[in-house]
């Protein structure tokens, strides 16, 4: 009785590993086609809809780019890299909408645009910077459209204020 236990407990075990193995493997985005359906992104491998993890690649074999997909779907997770290594972009994503913090970067690692996402609208706070991390336009967006004042600071010193 305790072998049978045993044998079964083993071959649960390995089904479980065999799973996520398969599901969290990473595929080059040159062996996955790329469908669109109403302006929706739909990814697959041997015309079924791909689960797992999209690498591309630059040239150097540094990562571009890095993205979790579901069912076909953006789901999770995407990153994308400038050529020196440096993290160009950072987001998530929901059944294929951004949602959440976006965050992109100048080359050099100083945050570019810092926002917000609510299932593909731009949602909440919004903030631009020079490359040399000073603060270049600030403002509000609600449901995708800006609201309130705009705020844009210009090298020379000047401000422009928008209002929205």
């Amino acid at each position: 009785m305790i072998n049978v236990f045993s044998t079964v407990r083993i071959i649960t075990i390995l089904l479980i590993v065999s799973f996520f193995y398969n599901c969290n493997r990473s595929i080059d985005i040159s062996k996955v086609e790329i469908t669109f359906n109403n302006e929706e992104m739909f990814f697959k491998k041997n015309s079924k809809p791909l689960t797992g993890i999209i690498n591309e690649y630059y040239d150097n074999g540094k990562t571009k780019m890095e993205m979790f997909v579901s069912k076909g779907l953006k789901h999770g997770s995407f990153n994308q890299f400038h050529s020196n290594g440096n993290l160009q972009t950072q987001s998530n994503f929901i059944k294929g909408e951004i949602h959440g913090k976006f965050t992109s970067y100048h080359e050099n690692g100083n945050e570019q645009i810092v926002t917000f996402y609510h299932y593909n609208n731009r949602d909440g706070s919004y903030e631009e910077f020079h490359e040399n991390g000073r603060l270049k336009i600030c403002g509000n967006y609600y449901k995708g459209k800006r609201i309130g004042e705009f705020y844009e600071f210009f090298k020379s010193g000047g401000i422009a204020i928008y209002n929205y």
